[in-house]
């Protein structure tokens, strides 16, 4: 239907009477045929061929850095607009978006992945099936560490911390890896159990495992140092009672 002002408008420019446009597009073709003009009067594009080629390829290129699917969907409206290209419909749009970022997920795995040698990554799987004390596996062992109060806590977080420095996975394999990949990474690590991390795929368990390994590394040696500094505060604050009075 079209609104009255618009065909009042339409009806005046080319001198005719609002009801003369009503039976415009009875004809079924007609709306597309003049929707076709139009696009190529204003320089649009539809979503086919070659400049669906381009916006999947634009897909691919942004997808590792998108950090939500939301945020990933607006600049894929947003690149469609300055490259006038007609809307596909929101069902394709959030389709190929979320198939972009899947892709991108399964390149970063990969891409970890292909830097660890056959020795590493048989560690990395073993973290799943050793166990310590009879009681966990090693993974979930690993990542049981907290800020401690003396000294047997800081010999816990130390003995993990030397298991996780003799596996030797260096920071710089997650290097070209975006920061919010990673911690997505090491949030399913810490979420999953070890049998689930069993179940899914061996790139996508060893990319966690890997992730897992070098973050934990590095926060352990953060929360052995801050388990020391509390542990010699608590030290001087007790042998000193007029700080405590002050």
């Amino acid at each position: 239907m079209i609104h009255e002002p618009v065909s009042r408008f339409v009806a005046a420019q080319i001198g005719l009477k609002p009801d003369d446009l009503l039976p415009y597009a009875a004809r079924e073709n007609t709306r597309y045929e003049h929707l076709d003009v139009l696009r190529k009067i204003y320089g649009y594009k539809m979503f086919t061929g070659k400049a669906a080629k381009k916006m999947k390829r634009w897909l691919d290129q942004h997808a590792e850095a998108a950090q939500s699917s939301e945020g990933m969907v607006r600049g894929f409206v947003e690149e469609c607009r300055r490259r006038q290209i007609v809307l596909p419909g929101p069902t394709r749009i959030e389709r190929h978006c979320a198939d972009a970022l899947v892709d991108a997920e399964r390149r970063v795995d990969a891409r970890i992945v292909a830097r660890l040698g056959s020795k590493i990554r048989a560690r990395l799987d073993a973290l799943l099936t050793e166990e310590v004390d009879g009681r966990v596996s090693r993974f979930i062992w690993l990542r049981q560490f907290e800020v401690g109060k003396n000294s047997a806590d800081i010999n816990r977080q130390l003995d993990r911390l030397e298991f996780l420095q003799r596996i030797a996975l260096s920071p710089a394999i997650l290097g070209d890896v975006p920061a919010h990949r990673v911690a997505q990474l090491r949030r399913q690590g810490e979420r999953y159990f070890t049998d689930g991390l069993r179940d899914i795929t061996s790139d996508r368990r060893l990319a966690i495992l890997t992730t897992c390994v070098v973050e934990w590394s590095a926060a352990i040696a953060d929360t052995v140092i801050e388990t020391h500094d509390r542990i010699v505060g608590s030290i001087w604050r007790g042998s000193r009672p007029w700080v405590q009075h002050c």
